[in-house]
């Protein structure tokens, strides 16, 4: 027993020198930035973080889904359900990235072109109704109220650019009158829907050919107030033009209205015979 206790107190009298604790502070340093730290995060961020990746993944289901509806809807003709969406997304959201008057009138123009062109399509068909045709007419309305704002602000900077778009417009519109006249007749039914596009056409046209003879009106208005402004004085110089008088000239005027005086004039005497 006493062995064990002398043991004992041997074991208490064992310390670590001043190297070994530094060596093993720097070991237990080593393993503390080496190692890495597990962080857990709280019921709220990961609330937060889970939320975020479901309207993530939603968005893109959703721009997924509008990309396949608007290739789908950019075939659509009027009566068909995904028509509304063509003109009024597809072509709308196209046209917000359009910024000179000149771009914004084209596109109007293509706009009203293209809603003639499906009123062909279907009056061809023989699937052109009432409806359709005022569905269709209904839109190229707006787009001619549209163009018209458009060409107002065009005219004003480039008038001869603005009656080429209204010129370009109206030979289309003739072209798909003449296409529609001369498609095949077959029954009742598709004589009255060439009918209703035909009226439909000619309405256009006349919409189209009054905004060009607006922008004539505007021109000659322009032109009649330039040349009633010019000033008179610029019409007097043009009407007698400038002479330039010489000093010889002016010398030989002065001779010509000087009167005579003795001084200048040569005592003549008669002649001895």
């Amino acid at each position: 027993m006493e062995k064990k206790l002398s043991t004992l107190k041997k074991l208490k009298t064992i310390t670590l020198t001043t190297e070994e604790r530094n060596l093993m502070r720097a070991h237990a340093a080593r393993i503390v930035i080496s190692a890495p730290v597990l962080v857990t995060d709280s019921f709220f961020k990961r609330g937060v973080q889970h939320g975020l990746r479901i309207a993530l993944s939603s968005m893109m289901f959703l721009v997924f889904i509008a990309g396949s509806v608007s290739a789908v809807a950019s075939n659509a003709l009027p009566g068909d359900p995904l028509y509304s969406f063509k003109i009024n997304v597809n072509e709308e959201v196209k046209g917000l990235f359009l910024k000179t008057p000149e771009e914004k009138v084209l596109w109007q123009k293509n706009r009203i072109e293209n809603r003639v062109s499906e009123i062909q399509t279907l009056a061809q068909t023989n699937s052109l109704t009432q409806a359709k045709q005022q569905t269709a007419e209904k839109a190229i309305n707006n787009h001619v109220v549209a163009l018209s704002a458009d060409l107002t602000t065009l005219s004003d900077q480039s008038p001869n650019t603005a009656l080429t778009v209204t010129t370009s417009l109206e030979q289309t519109l003739k072209a798909n009158k003449t296409a529609i006249q001369n498609s095949s007749d077959s029954t009742n039914t598709q004589d009255t829907g060439k009918a209703d596009a035909i009226k439909t056409v000619d309405a256009t046209l006349a919409k189209v050919s009054n905004q060009e003879v607006q922008i004539l009106a505007k021109e000659i208005d322009t032109i009649n107030t330039a040349v009633t402004t010019v000033p008179n004085s610029a019409t007097a110089a043009l009407q007698e033009p400038t002479t330039t008088v010489t000093a010889t000239q002016t010398a030989t005027t002065a001779r010509m209205t000087s009167p005579l005086t003795p001084t200048n004039v040569k005592k003549i005497t008669p002649s001895t015979p």
